[in-house]
């Protein structure tokens, strides 16, 4: 009720002092349970439901922000005066027990159910504990309680409620508390709920933690209960699938890290591993009988073994004969089956039969085989038996042609049961392919693949036999003779049914397939046959295999970024009908450095790791199903010299600050000096000759003055790449310099220099291997003048007027000309080096030698021959 309003209809006498009752009726109590009455003169009397277990009431009124206090031992009743006329009042009344003594102040408080705690968090997570914090309900919440309460995810174990005690006015805005004797290894869901002497809030939105798993060192126990509920499926003709239930969760005692599976009969015992809860096997023998037990392994070992259990291999529906046993889709000889004692048996063992039977497949009528009679139309004849259920079907007199083929058992009912089990057997004349098939690669990074084909011929012992892919015959054989043991290479599985099985090794390159010498081009998927020659015409078996390969690359292979440890790229997707996966290739040179596999055929993008900085690298991408497609356009990828900071990049090299470059190799857009600054972002960078600072390089124009134009990546890694766009004049060559990300009058910019010089220039002169030992005497080491450029010149190596060393008419094009080792041969670098001897008087090299004192000055000279158009020199001292 928000109001209740009242108006004076009439003038009446003697008002004053009259008192007047306003009742409001409602369907309910109206909480806390008040009648108010209004008293006029300022003056108000309410009345309210004693409660138990108390000495009196103190009733708090409030108006306009002001509140006031008042205390009554009367048992429901007390009259407020002193009111305020036409102001509404909020009135609460609270019982109590003791009040203080006389002269003390009284703070009466007005208590809520709390609100929910919120932000609830877990924190210090350990095997057997966790701790749980929470943001307490805000300060005009009264709490004097929490409880916590926590559910382990086994649900054999019961949830648990602890509570803890607080203050009722805390100073703190969180509040925690750890939950200890948890089971580890275990899952927890964990709420608060918030209480007072009202009751409790509404439970906090839950949060889950999991305890950690004992390790091999801490102290714990192995489990105490083992797996449940063994079963075996059937996975295919040859694999089963052993699965079972989990320990119990209270028998755990920690996280389950695996099972130890043993499967036992007379002759064999199989102990094996597994992390799943499965295995499955494919060398158990099909209607043998096995023992199985598994065991659950924690981080403190194994626990008991489950009490075996006996299962019989192909336990469903199965084909017999001859003492064999046969799985679904099984190929029999008419020859083998041609007598009441040589029937083809389908059982269903631990049931009875009712109304199996056996049906020729292709019958349009479905009609059963008639077990009591035959005929040219229906051949055959059965027997029954009822338990276990069986019918053993054999043939009464010759297979017609039209009667071959694919026939169906039905057991323990008939086959219009949608319930009953069924089982397939061919029953052929002459012969038959029982199988066609191929063993493919597993690993699609091994390159070219090779897979190997298989057809098994069972039957006649007199056909021929081929597998081909279009017009070529990987393999082909004619007049083969069972009979005659060396007539053809095949290899026999089965003597008496003449089951012989013939291969062939196939090898792809992406584009080929070839086996020994033949071969045949192919795109898409690879399409055999296997073709079985009988001897009678019309009577020939044809089996078709498919295998799936992409018929496209993967186009748009790209990259997204790289390191000098790492390149990313990406390609646009096939389908999913087209692509399994992609195997990315990267080479180096001729080297394959690294193939990945990526699975997923929606997944195009890959980060390669490990690589080597300032390498080239070039990079494929072919899509895969069960062989790979063709390859995509490679691209080719130079990793970053370095990790950070400016380098410098020049056809595949890398090379440091001041570095040389012949004018002749820098000379076109694709041979340019690239300056980068990896992982930056290019704003004003620029490069600058050295000797005119004030006048950068434009990179759009060139002329006489500034004959080299350039190219930027702006990101994500900042470059600016020179080259020549004209001829170099003498005025222009010598020192630039380079300026990332920003320009050269940036004081934070990174700066580097190359030297880019016409005809001939020494990169280095220096001293090698100085004497670190300074006992020995006398004493020796290298000079070494390295020369870069022009192919033509002279150069030598002296000290005042001797020469030490004089080489002239060098001609780098050819090898014997002067004594240099070649460092880089595309820019004719060559090494030319003096040993040196020093007595302490004299130095000398060989048969030359010079007496000198003091520093030790030698100089290198380099001219251009014919026409010395630039003498280099290049000084070095030794103190």
């Amino acid at each position: 009720i928000n109001s209740i309003n009242w108006t004076l209809v009439s003038s009446i006498t003697q008002l004053n002092n009259t008192q007047y009752c306003i009742d409001c009726l409602t369907t309910t109590d109206i909480y806390p349970s008040t009648d108010i009455y209004w008293l006029v003169n300022g003056v108000m009397k309410m009345n309210w439901t004693t409660s138990s277990e108390t000495n009196g009431y103190v009733i708090e009124y409030t108006t306009g922000g002001v509140t006031r206090n008042v205390v009554s031992i009367n048992e429901d009743e007390i009259v407020l005066t002193d009111l305020s006329p036409m102001s509404t009042y909020t009135i609460s009344v609270y019982s109590y027990i003791d009040l203080p003594s006389v002269n003390s102040t009284v703070r009466v408080l007005r208590i809520d159910v709390p609100s929910s705690v919120t932000s609830l968090s877990v924190s210090n997570v350990s095997t057997t504990g966790i701790t749980v914090s929470w943001t307490i309900p805000s300060s005009d919440n009264y709490v004097t309680y929490y409880t916590i309460s926590y559910t382990p995810s086994c649900p054999q174990l019961s949830s648990v409620n602890e509570t803890v005690s607080v203050g009722p006015h805390q100073s703190t805005t969180t509040y925690s508390y750890t939950l200890i004797g948890l089971y580890s290894g275990m899952n927890y869901t964990i709420t608060v709920r918030a209480g007072n002497v009202l009751g409790g809030s509404d439970k906090s939105m839950g949060t889950s933690a999991q305890t950690e798993a004992m390790s091999n060192d801490t102290y714990s126990f192995i489990p105490s209960g083992w797996p449940s509920s063994i079963q075996v499926l059937p996975v295919n003709s040859t694999a089963n699938r052993f699965t079972w239930n989990e320990v119990d969760c209270s028998e755990r005692n920690g996280l389950i890290t695996g099972y130890t599976v043993i499967i036992s009969n007379s002759s064999i015992t199989y102990n094996l591993t597994s992390t799943e809860r499965y295995i499955i096997l494919n060398d158990l023998v099909f209607g043998t009988e096995y023992n199985i037990s598994v065991a659950a392994v924690n981080s403190a070992g194994r626990g008991p073994f489950s009490d075996p259990i006996e299962v019989e291999i192909g336990i469903g529906i199965y084909l017999r004969h001859d003492g064999n046993c046969y799985p679904n889709v099984s190929y029999f000889w008419d020859n083998t089956v041609n007598a009441a004692n040589e029937a083809i048996s389908c059982v269903l063992p631990g049931t009875s039969l009712t109304t199996g039977q056996w049906v020729r497949v292709a019958d349009p009528n479905d009609d059963p085989v008639d077990c009591n009679s035959n005929s040219d139309n229906d051949p055959f004849r059965c027997t029954n038996v009822t338990s276990p259920t069986a019918i053993n079907l054999y043939l009464a007199q010759g297979l017609p042609a039209a009667q071959e083929g694919w026939y169906k058992c039905c057991l323990p009912t008939d086959c219009s049961d949608p319930n009953t089990n069924i089982i397939f057997a061919n029953i052929f004349r002459f012969a038959e392919i029982e199988s066609f098939t191929a063993d493919l690669p597993s690993d699609m990074t091994v390159y070219p693949q090779e897979y190997k084909l298989s057809c098994t011929k069972i039957g006649h012992s007199r056909y021929g036999i081929s597998m081909s892919i279009g017009s070529t015959a990987p393999a082909s054989y004619t007049n083969c003779d069972d009979d005659d043991d060396d007539n053809c290479p095949g290899t026999e599985l089965d003597s008496i049914t003449n089951r012989i099985r013939y291969t062939a090794d196939i090898t792809w390159d992406g584009m080929t397939v070839s086996s020994g010498s033949i071969s045949q081009s192919t795109t898409g998927d690879q399409m055999y046959q296997c073709v079985l020659d009988n001897p009678s015409a019309g009577d020939d078996r044809t089996r078709t295999l498919t295998i799936k390969v992409p018929a496209t690359a993967p186009s748009s292979l790209t990259e997204v970024s790289k390191t000098a440890t790492t390149i990313t790229v990406s390609w646009t997707a096939l389908d999913s009908s087209d692509a399994d996966g992609y195997v990315v290739n990267v080479t180096s040179d001729t080297d394959t450095v690294q193939t990945v596999q990526v699975e997923g055929s929606s997944n195009n993008t890959i980060t390669l790791n490990g690589l080597g900085g300032g390498t080239t690298y070039n990079i494929t991408v072919r899509a895969y199903q069960q062989l790979l497609g063709p390859a995509s356009n490679a691209i080719s990828v130079f990793t970053h010299c370095q990790q950070e900071g400016i380098y410098l990049a020049h056809n595949g090299n890398c090379y440091p600050n001041g570095s040389y470059s012949w004018d002749s190799s820098v000379n076109a857009v694709t041979e340019a000096i690239s300056c980068v600054l990896p992982g930056t972002s290019l704003t004003t960078g620029q490069w600058v000759r050295v000797a005119d600072p004030d006048d950068p390089v434009d990179c759009n124009s060139n002329s006489a003055s500034d004959p080299f134009r350039c190219t930027n990546v702006t990101s994500p890694d900042a470059t600016i790449s020179l080259y020549l766009a004209q001829g170099l004049s003498a005025a222009q060559e010598g020192w630039y310099k380079c300026c990332l990300p920003t320009d050269c009058s940036d004081p934070n910019t990174n700066i580097i220099f190359a030297n880019i010089f016409r005809f001939a220039e020494i990169e280095s002169f220096t001293v090698a291997d100085l004497p670190s030992d300074m006992t020995v005497y006398p004493q020796e080491y290298k000079l070494n003048c390295t020369k870069i450029g022009f192919y033509q010149y002279g150069i030598s190596m002296s000290i005042g007027s001797t020469a030490l060393a004089n080489y002239t008419n060098c001609e780098d094009r050819y090898t014997h000309y002067c004594p240099g080792t070649v460092l880089v041969s595309s820019t004719f670098t060559i090494r030319y080096t003096v040993t040196i001897t020093w007595d302490g008087m004299t130095v000398s090299s060989g048969s030359i030698s010079q007496s000198t004192t003091g520093d030790q000055m030698y100089q290198c000279r380099v001219a251009d021959h014919p026409d010395a158009n630039a003498i280099r020199i290049r000084n070095v001292t030794i103190k």
